[in-house]
């Protein structure tokens, strides 16, 4: 780039010396006219060198006071514009000079249209107003990670498993023909094993339901919402950047792209990413035509887009000349990028590249561009990821930093976990997945919140066992009353092909006559798939609230709904049903973790049969002769200082309980001591 269009000043420290940019002199947009030509700037190969191409101004495309942002409509020429083709992916941001005036940044083409004619460019005085605007993120009361700290103990981690390798490998060595031998002997077959019951059988004609079928039935009975998908024309412009993504598999970005509809992700076989918390570049100048990264997720994960840097004005930096997810004030890394080449058709192109280390934060995305600060970092959440595969005694472990981002936090963690899953085990997602997830946050009991449930399907294990991490994580980023403090995410997942679910046969109570209060203890007789039968013990206290007489009861998986129950709540109009807006955020957490597993046996009274209107009048005559009865039951009850007993309770198994059975016991009246 011809340097007499920029000012340069040499910022200096007792260490470190580094050249940063001020801003040149700009065209407004009312001084721009058709015919004027100039130059852009931007890199397409390995050398780093800023080229330019030759510009000329065809016009002004919406000068109207009342379009909020305006382009310049220009054609490019030049050697420069014969090797990548025209304007491609990555060079949004590119710097045009009119008379060594910065007039804007090249931002977008026009679809079915050549990509060196009628080239748009945001105009730079909509760009500069990105710097003036309030920036609140970045202010929770979340520690700044120590990302100098973080790199040091990576360093010194990777020179200490080094050590461990090489000590190793001699040790292996020397005790190869034991080591063989001794494999040999653990070596054992395993039967691979799938399949899924599917029934035909509506909902309403079911006594219970998993949960992921009743999801599925409220779908049903609700009117679909139709995208609209927007219409491709010839006026329909293109901006020149697209989501690129690293570390993810096809799993992972299919995943991706069906949360986030209408999301470009460039194929992940096109480039790497080296950004993460050991690459971290303090002390990182940008200059006007050079390359930048915009980053959701840095580390094993990446997320983001590269363009091109428009101008640079001390520490403050603009780019791209459109947004990168138009999210208004966000809370983005800023990565430094390198361009090995660029790859173009007709109509499409793009820069083949990676990104390079963290440089500082991006804090404004809108329609005219990208804002950061060099040398100012994100609050980021640490996501680790371990899985293990069971089959093949594999476990990988994926580190990964987040920027803190409410809106992006939830999808991103999912589908981290989701992709590791599939990348770890390398083959179907169909067998058993065993998930434990700790969340430290204040939004949790004693600082944190933590779940472990086991997840099983015939095809995608995956989708079923990141819900309740998703639900979860969404639930503490939508809280209505302020913003929560993620410290990390820990994730630990066991997946293996074998179905691991199982089946009630039987449940034997060690008594059929017991007192309010009481313990029974049913001796339960399970049939695990393709296994031998196995008894459980599964205990269930009486509450002391339950009046003499015959209670019902069903043993059922913890995956499975009461549809019943749920029927004649809705016909009662039970208010617990509908959400209520004023139950604070934490409550909600601890109702969610309270909720049965797939892999618990639950006992539960049964629900009461739909009654006739006569039969209901007379339930309801004896509900009153019982209601003050019950009642002293209650505050004896109370009286005893006693915690209070849940009508359900819950045993934990090693299985996936598929079915309901149904029992019954005999309450008595506890007899007074003399």
């Amino acid at each position: 780039m011809k340097r007499n269009t920029l000012a340069t000043c040499i910022a200096l420290s007792v260490s470190v010396s580094s050249v940063c940019f001020a801003m040149p002199e700009i065209m407004p947009l009312t001084e721009v006219t058709p015919g004027m030509t100039g130059k852009g700037y931007t890199i397409i190969d390995q050398s780093g060198e800023i080229r330019s191409f030759d510009v000329s101004v065809v016009g002004v495309n919406g000068s109207s006071s009342k379009l909020a942002s305006p382009r310049i409509l220009v054609d490019l020429s030049g050697d420069m514009i014969k090797t990548t083709g025209g304007i491609v992916s990555g060079m949004s941001g590119s710097p045009i000079y009119v008379d060594g005036k910065l007039i804007g940044a090249a931002s977008a083409s026009f679809s079915n249209v050549y990509l060196d004619k009628r080239v748009m460019v945001t105009p730079i005085e909509y760009m500069l107003k990105l710097w003036e605007l309030p920036d609140t993120k970045n202010k929770s009361e979340l520690p700044q990670v120590d990302l100098k700290k973080i790199r040091e103990e990576a360093a010194k981690k990777a020179e200490e498993e080094a050590k461990a390798k090489e000590e190793k490998a001699t040790k292996d060595e020397n005790d190869k023909t034991t080591k063989e031998e001794a494999d040999s002997k653990d070596a054992a077959t395993k039967e691979n094993v799938s399949g899924e019951k599917a029934s035909e059988d509506s909902i309403a004609d079911k006594d219970y339901v998993t949960k992921e079928e009743l999801e599925n039935k409220k779908k049903e009975s609700e009117p679909e919402e139709k995208v609209e998908a927007p219409e491709k024309n010839d006026i329909q412009d293109k901006e020149k950047a697209w989501k690129m993504v690293s570390g993810f598999t096809d799993k992972g970005v299919d995943f991706l792209s069906d949360k986030i509809p209408g999301i470009k992700l460039r194929d992940v076989a096109n480039w790497n990413s080296n950004a993460g918390p050991a690459t971290i570049d303090y002390n990182a100048s940008l200059e006007p035509g050079g390359a930048v990264g915009v980053a959701e997720v840095v580390g094993d994960y990446y997320m983001g887009a590269m363009g091109t840097v428009t101008a640079v004005d001390g520490r403050r930096v603009l780019a791209f000349g459109h947004g990168h997810t138009n999210r208004g004030n966000v809370n983005y890394f800023m990565t430094g990028a390198d361009v090995f080449s660029t790859a173009h058709g007709p109509l499409d192109g793009m820069k083949i590249g990676h990104m390079t280390s963290i440089i500082g934060r991006v804090n404004q995305d809108r329609i005219d561009g990208v804002a950061g600060i060099l040398g100012e970092y994100p609050q980021n959440i640490p996501v680790i990821l371990s899985v293990n595969d069971i089959d093949l005694s594999n476990s990988q472990t994926y580190h990964s930093l987040v920027a803190y981002d409410e809106e992006v936090v939830p999808l991103l963690t999912t589908a981290m976990v989701y992709d590791s899953m599939y990348r770890t085990i390398d083959r179907g997602m169909n067998g058993t997945a065993k998930v434990n997830f700790t969340i430290r946050t204040d939004m949790g009991e004693n600082g944190k919140i933590e779940r472990t449930n086991m997840f099983y399907n015939a095809n995608d294990v995956g989708k079923q066992a990141v819900a309740e991490l998703n639900e979860i994580m969404n639930t503490i980023c939508n809280n209505k009353e302020r913003e929560a403090n993620i410290y990390d995410v820990k994730v630990n997942v066991f997946i293996g092909e074998q179905r691991m679910t199982a089946s009630i046969l039987s449940a034997t109570p060690d008594k059929t006559e017991a007192c309010a209060g009481d313990t029974v203890t049913f001796k339960t007789t399970l049939k695990p798939y393709r296994q031998e039968k196995i008894t459980v013990d599964v205990p269930y206290t009486i509450p002391k609230t339950q009046l003499p007489g015959t209670l019902n009861l069903d043993l059922h998986g913890g995956g499975l709904i009461n549809v019943a129950k749920l029927l004649l709540a809705q016909q009662a109009g039970d208010e617990s049903l509908e959400e209520d807006q004023n139950v604070k955020t934490e409550t909600k957490i601890k109702e969610m973790l309270k909720t049965a597993k797939n892999n618990d046996i639950v006992v539960e009274p049964a629900a009461a049969p739909i009654l006739t209107d006569e039969q209901q009048k007379a339930a309801v005559k004896e509900a009153i002769k019982l209601s003050k009865k019950l009642a002293e039951k209650g505050k004896k009850a109370a009286a005893d200082n006693g915690k209070p007993v849940e009508a359900v309770q819950s045993t934990p198994t090693d299985y996936v309980i598929e079915n309901v059975i149904h029992t019954t016991l005999k309450i008595v009246e506890k007899k007074e001591k003399n």
